[in-house]
């Protein structure tokens, strides 16, 4: 019983030191060649400890057309965000001449740093917590080629829920040639405003069957649905019911 325990303990600080850091955004959907791609991400420290990581660009996963981690330019290199606060991670892309269009990808990789000890006022030094540290890798994926998002919506659906709200079905294809995508749907009312879900990257060749409930609007609010280029915010394909 006592090793049951034990073993809930350490699932529950995992869990909560895993959510005191976070990264937004948790993805990277530019162009690489041309004039290279550039992105910020913000790294969030929720907990009450100052967090330090050493930042690293590893291969990817090997399933696109090759690995980008040694194009890959970052700042700072080692990054320090004090309790409740966030900081700036800079990361610029630039891929050598003449690839093959397509894909590209790399991991970012946020290894733990132990922080030094402590100096008290009246000499003596304090050693830093015991922490568990943390080793994150986020995959980001850059592309080579005027690829320019092509998506087509089909099926698309609305009906009444029996609690008020809509719920909404449709078909996304990707179309675009060597090429995933991230992408946002948006519901649109009527009166020309809508709501947005960030749905997330649909890989080439791919076909996502969404279906979602919108709890603040019924199926005679809602006339169309729009998808957004979620690095961007360009439309890229709209359909009325």
């Amino acid at each position: 019983m006592k090793r049951f325990y034990n073993c809930i303990l350490i699932f529950l600080i995992i869990f909560s030191t895993t959510l005191s850091f976070h990264i937004a955004p948790t993805f990277f959907e530019k162009r690489i060649d041309a004039g290279g791609g550039y992105q910020e991400f913000t790294l969030y420290n929720n907990s009450t400890k100052t967090q330090r990581f050493k930042v690293a660009a590893l291969p990817g996963t090997g399933g696109y057309n090759g690995d980008m981690d040694k194009w890959v330019e970052f700042s700072p290199k080692i990054i320090t965000i004090k309790p409740k606060s966030k900081n700036i991670l800079k990361v610029y892309v630039k891929a050598p001449k003449n690839l093959e269009e397509g894909e590209y990808s790399t991991f970012l990789n946020f290894k733990s740093v132990p922080l030094p000890d402590l100096n008290r006022e009246d000499g003596k030094t304090v050693a830093a917590a015991a922490s568990i540290g943390l080793n994150v890798n986020i995959e980001v994926i850059g592309y080579v080629g005027n690829l320019k998002p092509k998506l087509e919506i089909t099926n698309l659906e609305v009906k009444d829920n029996k609690d008020g709200s809509a719920l909404v079905s449709l078909d996304v294809k990707n179309n675009t040639p060597k090429r995933g995508v991230w992408y946002n749907i948006d519901v649109m009312r009527g009166n020309e405003s809508s709501e947005s879900i960030e749905k997330g990257r649909i890989a080439k060749g791919g076909t996502d069957k969404v279906t979602f409930t919108m709890k603040n609007m019924k199926k005679k609010d809602i006339v169309g649905v729009r998808l957004r280029d979620s690095s961007t915010y360009e439309d890229i394909a709209k359909k009325q019911l």
